[in-house]
């Protein structure tokens, strides 16, 4: 049955490289929106997740949490897809936008009693943006500049967690990253027939491991407290650059391909803690990455550390309980960084809140969960713009669909 899985994998993969999480006008720079790995139940606690340890639902932040789900679950399915509505802003101006597909698909199963695997694909950078302006050019005003881009970064990664003694487990991900990412810039000469576009393409690939570990200390009887650490190696990413220039006829004018490009993705490390009883988890994580070590070639922008704060809770569900209500767990939680640009001395503050419900089926073994999500990046100082979107995602989750043998009365 896992070769048929990844079978289902391939025919869907094209789906979720094509999608981006996050279209907004700062991904013009480098790789663009960084996106995190977060499964249904980060997305629903503010993106925390470092430290919980969970018996029913996967938890993409550390990796050694895939060793925590719990008996007699060999096998767990999770599918996503999401729609965005993004509002855009100036002091003059205001454009909305609304854009949805598919979000991740990822498939864990059970090796031996220790030993846990998952295999999945989901983003890692995103490019979207189009921008209009109008400028002088030379002795021509009303010259119209349009740039945009479009593409990403994706993530096919196969992780494993491992229960090293009872309170301590260890993980790892191993992942290819590989996309291509366009950029384009046309120039129109308004109320003249002259039009130029230039585009670039650039196509990358690479192999990045990431890994963590959680340790767990019992309280009491049903309350226990987890620490999580996670850390991720610095990426040089070695991209082809192909370019190409065209006329209003689309004729090409010039062709250069074979450039050789660097993109530097730093370092980072994270540290959760997750206090986690028979129904209810608090948890909190703070990520630090090192972007000063990179570099943004435009004279505009420069790149600065970054930290990131999120706090989650989710109200689990009883699955005993005589109501349906009371089966069902509520999460919600809030997050709070700051972007790696600083555009024209402006620093980014990026912020959201996010509320999500999970609806168990058929006996446990699968759930449909919603998740709300609002998010503000960006400014309005200096022409800059903000930006504020809001997602629904819907998550199905799907455990032990194949080997179970079912009785008949």
């Amino acid at each position: 049955m896992k070769y048929c899985l990844l079978l289902f994998f391939s025919s869907l993969g094209v789906s979720v490289i094509a999608q981006n999480i996050y279209s907004s006008p700062y991904s013009i720079y480098g790789l663009g929106i960084m996106n995190y790995r977060f499964s249904t139940l980060n997305r629903a606690m503010g993106g925390a997740g470092i430290a919980v340890q969970d018996g029913y639902n996967l938890n993409y932040l550390n990796p050694a949490s895939y060793s925590k789900i719990k008996p007699p679950i060999s096998s767990i399915f999770e599918m996503g897809f999401y729609m965005e509505r993004d509002r855009y802003k100036t002091h003059e101006l205001s454009e909305s936008q609304t854009i949805g597909n598919l979000s991740n698909l990822n498939y864990w199963f059970k090796l031996s009693p220790r030993w846990s695997s998952i295999v999945g694909l989901t983003p890692f950078s995103s490019v979207s943006y189009k921008v209009n302006t109008t400028r002088t050019l030379g002795s021509i005003n009303d010259v119209q500049y349009v740039y945009e881009g479009r593409g990403n970064i994706s993530r096919l990664y196969w992780g494993n967690g491992l229960n090293i003694v009872k309170n301590l487990s260890l993980g790892v991900n191993i992942s290819y990253l590989f996309g291509t990412i366009s950029r384009s810039e046309s120039i129109s000469l308004l109320h003249q027939a002259a039009n130029l576009l230039y585009e670039n393409k650039v196509t990358t690939n690479k192999i990045h491991v990431d890994a963590g570990f959680q340790y767990s200390i019992l309280l009491r009887k049903d309350r226990s407290l987890a620490i999580g650490v996670v850390a991720d190696d610095k990426i040089k990413f070695d991209a082809t650059e192909k370019s190409f220039l065209y006329n209003d006829l689309f004729d090409t004018l010039s062709t250069t391909t074979g450039n050789r490009l660097q993109y530097r993705v730093p370092a980072s490390f994270g540290i959760g803690l997750a206090l986690q009883s028979a129904r209810s988890v608090v948890a909190a994580d703070l990520k630090f990455q090192r972007w000063s070590e990179a570099e943004v070639e435009d004279e505009n922008a420069v790149v600065r550390d970054t930290w990131r704060f999120a706090f989650g809770y989710m109200r689990k569900g009883n699955p005993d309980a005589i109501t349906y209500w009371g089966s069902m767990s509520l999460r919600a939680g809030l997050h709070l960084e700051n972007y790696y640009l600083q555009v024209r001395e402006n620093v980014l503050p990026w912020w959201g809140f996010t509320a999500g419900i999970s609806m168990p089926m058929f006996d446990n073994r699968s759930s449909v969960n919603i998740t709300y999500s609002f998010d503000q990046v960006g400014t309005l100082n200096d022409g800059l713009i903000l930006q504020q979107s809001q997602q629904i995602m819907l998550d199905i989750i799907i455990r032990d669909l194949w080997g179970i043998r079912r009785r008949f009365d």
